[in-house]
């Protein structure tokens, strides 16, 4: 394109397209797109039922429409909607209609996103004003490690075995199972002391564990790390999928495919295979009286899980090295967002401190041991050399002491 060019009228005209789709255009993730029109459905055919007229659509269209030609009547409805939320947050827990004080701000970001999408402005510092004030009190935990097995032991197929090893040694998140395709899990090599992802011809290397594209080709990218236990259930998998399909995958086909189609499957299909298992296994029951929530998040908890083991392994680097690392491989910036900019890291580079916690990231007592040993093997190998080589400078030193006093006999004397 020629460098020297000049704007037109048809360029500066932008085509007016509908309210939602300008809304929708700005989400990338296809499971925060379900959860924020769900809530903004919910506002807009419910809260505004006599306020709004005609369907989602209209409604959606109708709302940005007050909200350009009069703010302050937009902005009071808001307001009235939080005061109406933040009176649910005042009730007693065991009050079915109770919400967290942390949550309400989840309710008014679809409508700040519908706005905002549709360059309409609010007054937002004078609705934050009347948000509760945060007490969230509630002490959740990871899974521990009889419980994933225990999930294992009920699971009954391949693909949910490799989704729960893969979410746990690679504290993923559930919108990490949406979109995924073959090309996105690849091996990690062990070749003469170096990582590699890829093997020249000839060369030989052991897969040591593998690496995980998390929500590809969108900002939030990034790389994770998955065991050798789950890299190993998904070369198992790969044969169940190549006899559905009645042929190999390829790199653009999708990765895990729907049970009763050959779709990918999605993270709310994901979440309620787990919601079954967890019952299934015995290990959820019925919430007791006055608590809205289980004490481990359903899928979450493989990845608090995850982070348990981490921050509990001692790492080989310094601590500081070794917490930003930790957080790039929760998807996360670093400990602060500049870390992304100045403490740059490839993915081979944290296979190291990754493999120090992997053994204890791996469920299955068969992998776990075999690790522990090809550990305590190298370490033996380490010791041998070590052996070797002072034995060798000894016998060094003594011939170097030998000739030295031979000297000394044989000099002679003025």
């Amino acid at each position: 394109m020629n460098p020297n060019f000049k704007l037109t009228e048809s360029d500066i005209k932008i085509r007016q397209e509908n309210v939602l789709e300008l809304f929708y255009s700005g989400i990338k993730s296809q499971a925060t797109k379900e959860t924020l029109q769900r809530l903004l459905r919910y506002f807009l055919m419910n809260v505004c039922a006599d306020l709004l007229q005609g369907d989602f659509k209209q409604r959606a269209q109708q709302f940005v429409e007050i909200a350009s030609e009069d703010q302050t009547k937009a902005t009071n409805i808001i307001i009235a909607y939080v005061k109406k939320l933040r009176e649910r947050t005042a009730l007693d827990r065991s009050n079915q209609y109770y919400i967290n004080p942390s949550y309400l701000p989840n309710k008014i970001k679809p409508i700040k996103k519908l706005l905002v999408m549709n360059d309409v402005g609010l007054a937002w510092k004078r609705i934050y004003t009347f948000y509760p004030e945060k007490n969230n009190i509630h002490q959740g935990r990871g899974y521990t490690k009889e419980e994933i097995s225990k999930l294992l032991e009920y699971s009954g197929t391949i693909d949910t075995d490799f989704i729960i090893l893969a979410s746990s040694s690679g504290g993923l998140r559930l919108g990490a199972w949406n979109g995924l395709r073959w090309a996105d899990v690849f091996p990690i090599y062990h070749v003469e002391g170096k990582y590699k992802i890829e093997l020249k011809d000839g060369e030989q290397g052991n897969v040591v564990c593998a690496g995980m594209v998390i929500y590809k080709s969108t900002p939030e990218q990034y790389t994770a790390l998955i065991s050798l236990e789950a890299w190993k259930k998904l070369q198992e998998y790969k044969k169940v999928w190549t006899k559905k399909m009645s042929r190999l995958p390829t790199d653009s086909d999708h990765l895990m495919l729907d049970r009763t189609s050959k779709m990918s499957i999605t993270s709310k299909t994901v979440k309620g295979r787990m919601q079954k298992l967890l019952i299934k296994s015995g290990l959820r029951g019925p919430l007791t009286e006055g608590k809205r929530r289980h004490t481990v998040p359903t899928t979450h908890g493989f990845r608090r899980y995850w982070d348990k083991v981490m921050m509990q392994t001692e790492s080989t680097k310094g601590t500081l090295s070794a917490l930003v690392i930790k957080e790039r491989l929760l998807g996360h910036y670093g400990l602060v967002k500049t870390d992304k900019n100045y403490f740059w890291t490839d993915v081979l580079e944290h296979v190291p401190e990754y493999l120090q916690a992997m053994s204890d990231l791996m469920i299955s007592d068969k992998y776990r041991l075999k690790e522990k040993l090809e550990e305590i093997e190298i370490e033996n190998q380490k010791l041998s050399q070590a052996n070797y080589e002072k034995q060798l400078a000894l016998g060094r030193l003594s011939e170097l002491e030998a000739k030295v006093e031979r000297m000394q006999k044989y000099q002679v004397k003025p």
